[in-house]
């Protein structure tokens, strides 16, 4: 089972991984229906800007998540070793 992120910044990864996914469906949706065919060129270079956009504050945001997450548990491994002690 996948932990939901609760920092600011793990709301902000699953923001951005959610619009990727939506951008993803609305591209399907336009490549599966005919008449959406004149759009598709446009549609596609949006996407890919916006993909882009996506891309420069995603890839970021998720090396900032980790190393919080290796912060946290490093503090917890210390705190127990020493409560051991």
């Amino acid at each position: 089972m996948e932990q939901k992120n609760t920092s600011s910044v793990g709301k902000m990864v699953e923001k951005l991984d959610s619009t990727m996914e939506r951008l993803r469906d609305l591209e399907s949706f336009v490549d599966e229906n005919p008449e959406y065919s004149e759009l598709a060129p446009y549609l596609r270079i949006a996407l890919a800007s916006l993909r882009t956009a996506v891309g420069i504050y995603g890839e970021p945001l998720k090396i900032t998540l980790s190393a919080e997450k290796l912060t946290s548990e490093a503090e917890s491994e210390q705190g127990a070793s020493g409560a051991e002690g």
